[in-house]
This record gives C-alpha cells, sequence and structure tokens, in this order.
C-alpha cells in the first residue's frame, strides 16, 4: 500500500474486472430492452411504404382500364390480365405484369344486375355494359410470407349508360321529302345504322350542320331548306325535337348559317344571315349548357350588326376555341358584295371585329354573280397558344398568281388582336376551294386549295408560326364549280406519330379517293388512291374530313358526288404510319337521292366523349 504525505492510503486507479462484468450486464440488458421495443417500428416502417407503393400500383392499374374503356368498350373481355404500353397507349398484355418485387393482375368479372337494375353479387341478368374490376398486387414481405393489397372498381359504357351506344351521327336529306334523315355511327364496327327520321318540315331540306357538346350527349342540328327557312332541331341522345325556326333567304345555293358550342360551359350559338342588307344583317340564338331541348331552353333572337358588311350576308362559319378553360367562338362571314369580315364570340355577344374587311374581293366561280358562290374562307384556332387563323382565297388569284391571304388573331382572348392580311409565300395559283384545319396536339395546322382557273392542287404547313408551302402538286386536279367542295384536311395521331392528310378530287374518272400525307414541314407524299366500293361517281361535289376527337388516329372523309350519293370512308393509322382505308358506308351510299350534292348537302360529328 501506498502511503501518501497525509499517511492515507491511496487507492489504485481504474475499474476491477468484477466493476466491467457488472457494467456489461447491464448494457446488455438495457441494449435488448431498447431493441425489443425498436425492431417493429422498423418492421411497420418498411410495411408501411411497401402498402404505399402497392396502392400506388393498384391505383395506375385501375386508371389503365379506365383508358381501355375510354378508347373502345369493346375491348374490356372477363379474365385475369397484365397491364402493358402498346404505342404509348395502356394495353393488356398477358396474365399478370411485375413491376419489382410487385405482381400485378387485372382481373374483370361480368356484373350481374336484378330485375330493378341494381348489382347483385349472385342471382339476376348479366349487364353486358358494366364490369366489375380488381387490382390485386402480391409480393414478398420476407420468406414465406406473402402480402396482398387490392382496389376494385365498376366500370360501365358510359355512352350507352347516358342513352348513345354509337359513336357519331350523320344528318342529310332525301330528294324532295320534306323530312330530314339521320343515321348512328359506331365506332367498333365502323358502320352506320338505320336510316331514321327527325320531325318533318314544310319543306325540302338542303343544307346541314351537326354539332356535338363536349360536355354531355346533345346534337345541335341545323338545316335551310330551298325556300330559305333555317330549322334548328335538337338531340338528346334518344329524341329529336325541332326547336325553332326563322327565315335567313336564299335558296340553300349558300350556307348561311353556322353553330359552335362553348368548350367548358356546353352552351350553343346559332348564328345566321337575317336577310337583310342594311343594318343588323345578323342574328343569334343561345341555348346554355345545363338546359335540355326544346323552344323554351333556346334565348330570343338577338341582333348583330357587323361594321364591315353592307349586304346580305351569303355565307357563315364559326369554330370553337379548344384550348383549356376557354369559351371562345370565332365567327367569319360573307356577304353579297364578296366583303369578309369576323368577329369573336366574348359569351354574351360578338365583338371585336376588324377595323378594316378582310377582303372585299373574295374568289368566286362567277365574277358576274352578285354573291360568292363557293365558299372560298376558313378558319382554325391553334391547339395550345389558342390564337385565331383566317384564311381565304383573293379574286386576283389566278393560274400562277397567289390568291391565298391569311390574318391571325392573336392572344387567345376575346380581345386579340388583329394582325396585318398576308400572302403566303410560294403559292401559285388560286384558292377557290379550299380547306384548312389544326392539330389538335399542337399550334401546326394544314391548308389545302384548288383553283378553278389552272385546277392546280396546292399545299400548306403552318408550325406555328410560319408557312411552308407546296404549289402546283397536282396539276391536272378536278375544277371547282359554284357551290363545289373539293379539298379536306385532317390529322392523325398515334402515339409519337403525327401525320396530316390532304384529300382532293383529282381529275378524269377518279372513283376512290386521291390524297398526300406528310409529316409537319416535310415534303408532302402522294398516297395510292383509295379504290373506293362502290365507285364514287366523278365528279364528287362535296368533301370533308371530320377527325375522331376520341380515337385520334382515326378519322372520317364524307362524299357527295354528281349522283347525288352520300359516301362514307374511314383512315386509320398505326404508330409506324401504315394508313387503311376502310367503307364505313358497308359498300353502299349511305343516302342515293340528297336533296343537293353542293353546298355541304349533310352534316356528320362525333361524339367529344
Amino acid at each position: 500500500m501506498l502511503i501518501n504525505k497525509s499517511g492515507l492510503a491511496r487507492r489504485q486507479a481504474g475499474f476491477s474486472l468484477i466493476e466491467i462484468i457488472i457494467a456489461i450486464a447491464i448494457f446488455s440488458i438495457i441494449i435488448a430492452g431498447g431493441l425489443t421495443g425498436f425492431i417493429p417500428v422498423l418492421n411497420q416502417n418498411r410495411q408501411s411504404n411497401e402498402i404505399i407503393e402497392a396502392n400506388r400500383l393498384a391505383e395506375e392499374g385501375l386508371e389503365a382500364v379506365r383508358s381501355i374503356r375510354n378508347r373502345d368498350f369493346s375491348l374490356l373481355s372477363a379474365g385475369n390480365k397484365g397491364i402493358g404500353v402498346s404505342s404509348n397507349l395502356w394495353s393488356f398484355s398477358g396474365a399478370s405484369d411485375a413491376t419489382g418485387k410487385f405482381t400485378r393482375q387485372i382481373s374483370l368479372v361480368a356484373a350481374n344486375r336484378d330485375a330493378g337494375g341494381t348489382l347483385v353479387n349472385s342471382g339476376g341478368t348479366t349487364d353486358p355494359d358494366t364490369w366489375l374490376v380488381k387490382s390485386l398486387i402480391t409480393w414478398n414481405y420476407s420468406i414465406g410470407e406473402t402480402k396482398q393489397f387490392s382496389l376494385e372498381t365498376i366500370l360501365t359504357n358510359w355512352r350507352k349508360s347516358m342513352g348513345v351506344n354509337y359513336d357519331g351521327l350523320i344528318v342529310y336529306g332525301s330528294g324532295s321529302i320534306v323530312t330530314p334523315f339521320w343515321n348512328a355511327y359506331t365506332n367498333s364496327s365502323n358502320t352506320f345504322g338505320t336510316k331514321t327520321t327527325m320531325p318533318a318540315l314544310t319543306d325540302s331540306p338542303r343544307n346541314f350542320i351537326v354539332r356535338t357538346s363536349s360536355q354531355k350527349i346533345e346534337a345541335i342540328a341545323g338545316t335551310v331548306t330551298n325556300s330559305g327557312v333555317l330549322y334548328v332541331y335538337c338531340f338528346d341522345g334518344t329524341n329529336w325535337t325541332q326547336d325553332w325556326s326563322t327565315t335567313v333567304g336564299g335558296t340553300a345555293t349558300t350556307r348561311r348559317f353556322d353553330i359552335a358550342y362553348e368548350n367548358t360551359t356546353g352552351s350553343v350559338i346559332v348564328l345566321y344571315s337575317t336577310n337583310t342588307a342594311t343594318s343588323n344583317e345578323l342574328n343569334f340564338r343561345k341555348k346554355i349548357g345545363s338546359s335540355s331541348c326544346g323552344s323554351s331552353s333556346w334565348g330570343s333572337s338577338t341582333a348583330f350588326n357587323p361594321a364591315r358588311t353592307s349586304a346580305f350576308v351569303s355565307w357563315v362559319k364559326m369554330v370553337s376555341n379548344p384550348t383549356s378553360g376557354s369559351n371562345l367562338i370565332a365567327a367569319i362571314w360573307a356577304d353579297n358584295n364578296k366583303d369578309l369580315s369576323g368577329a369573336i364570340w366574348n359569351g354574351t355577344t360578338f365583338a371585336n371585329e376588324p377595323t378594316s374587311a378582310m377582303d372585299t374581293s373574295l374568289e368566286a366561280i362567277n365574277t358576274g354573280t352578285v354573291f360568292p358562290d363557293v365558299e372560298s374562307f376558313d378558319l382554325a384556332y391553334e391547339s395550345v397558344t389558342g390564337d385565331l387563323m383566317v384564311v381565304w382565297g383573293n379574286s386576283g388569284g389566278s393560274n400562277g398568281t397567289n390568291g391565298v391571304r391569311y390574318r391571325l388573331c392573336t392572344g387567345n382572348s376575346a380581345t386579340c388582336t388583329w394582325g396585318s392580311i398576308t400572302t403566303p409565300p410560294t403559292f401559285a395559283d388560286d384558292a377557290t376551294n379550299l380547306d384548312l384545319s389544326a392539330n389538335p396536339n399542337s399550334d401546326e395546322m394544314v391548308f389545302a386549295s384548288i383553283g378553278n382557273a389552272g385546277s392546280d392542287f396546292q399545299l400548306g404547313y403552318w408550325s406555328g408560326s410560319s408557312w411552308t408551302n407546296r404549289s402546283n402538286l397536282d396539276t391536272s386536279s378536278g375544277t371547282p364549280l359554284a357551290g363545289t367542295k373539293l379539298v379536306a384536311t385532317g390529322w392523325l395521331i398515334n402515339g409519337a406519330t403525327t401525320r396530316y392528310v390532304a384529300t382532293y378530287m383529282d381529275s378524269g374518272t377518279v372513283t376512290g379517293i386521291s390524297w398526300y400525307t406528310a409529316n409537319g414541314s416535310g415534303t408532302p407524299t402522294k398516297q395510292t388512291d383509295f379504290s373506293a366500293t362502290p365507285a364514287i361517281g366523278s365528279p364528287k361535289k362535296w368533301v370533308e374530313i371530320q377527325m375522331d376527337p376520341i380515337h385520334k388516329e382515326q378519322l372520317m372523309e364524307l362524299i357527295s358526288d354528281v349522283n347525288s350519293d352520300l359516301f362514307a370512308k374511314r383512315l386509320v393509322m398505326t404508330s409506324t404510319s401504315v394508313f387503311t382505308w376502310t367503307n364505313s358506308d358497308g359498300g353502299a351510299s349511305l343516302e342515293n337521292n340528297l336533296g343537293q350534292a353542293t353546298v355541304k348537302p349533310f352534316g356528320f360529328a362525333y361524339w367529344q366523349k
């Protein structure tokens, strides 16, 4: 023992072996207790994260099935399925699909309903328009332990549940019969239904327009008789009603009205000529989107006195602004002085007419007539910016002289700014018949025209900022006559593949469809003529294209010919830009005695949703 100066014993510094052993034991007891409480927390967090991921995958599976249903209800069938992507579209693939450690299986089971229409688990009758859908996620949580998570929903054939089990409709007249007719179009079978009567008139209908709502199953149709009376019909998915009529003048050799829906409200506007030449040359009526069909749903006739118009209005065209949240509608019209002007619907009235007429000498067939005898103008909104494009033919155009003119109204508002009147570059001919259409996914547009001076076909591509044009693509096209329209344009989109299409009447005795396609500003490619069945009479009289808003890889071409026959032909494009025409009319004319063959003798529209 060491002795310090005070004589006290001093202890050796440090811990004894016994103390260390005791400390380790105590620490082990503490750690064991802490881990016992901490490990379940770790397990719980891991399980929560995996359930979150399983929920995401299950919800994605249901959304994929909804997307497939929205494209075509007939793509749904009973059984277990996996989800994949084909041409940038959701599709069924195999019996299941895997993401990491998770396996997803979609099961579709036919639903049964009792006599009252209520879904039942057993008994009842199978409802062919309802599927029970389950999205099941399975994964290995640990060795020997499997976990599952699922979500379920009910999917219906929503078009049919609203009283509609088809995808579009066409309206037209037959000879001197005073009853208009209509047929339903079904996309899945690519067929038109039975020819069916609409409420009768007191005179035979001649030219037609039909538009469909983007908010509900509703269509508004208009027709003008050969005595110059406009009749407006409304269709609720089941029945047509004749809602009102008014005199617009003329004998249906021009089209003195048009119809357009507001994009988001579902309200619809009819703009029409009043057959007066001094003031208030146009009137309009509105039906709000929440109202049903019937004469009481329409507002009263409201006068519109365009400042740049001082003669009978003989042609009217409108287009709805497709941009999100917009209810704008653009209108242009031509009067008997061959003046062209326009305005913007702001929700209440038409306003923002340019400070000067767009043109005071529109292209026409017979320059001596007191009205433009062809629809030598068109308009479209850019689908992204909402800028408005107006194109037309000026009478100064001729064979070898550019007659195309255009004007923009920029700003995507009711007070958009009208730009200068401009001649697009490199066109070389007059534009007697013309057509303009916008890419529904971009600001691109395509323009096509044929001039009656040299029967030359030309094409233009608008990128959203400039034109790339091709003149004299075909220098021996069909020749426009009074009341004809011999060119039509449209867009096809399938995944990442986009092409514009332009059809036209070629010269000679072409009994099918002559057409070009192109990818943007690329060189247009002449395609092999489609040999239609039966043969389309030559010359054609009125052609137009309607693009399918649901199946964007498809469009419909409608044609009237010299024999007053009505035909419908569908064009479909694959994701590898393979094109296929088919006879939607079933290889027979939908009507073989139209009330007239020229000046829009039919109207076709797809349902918008």
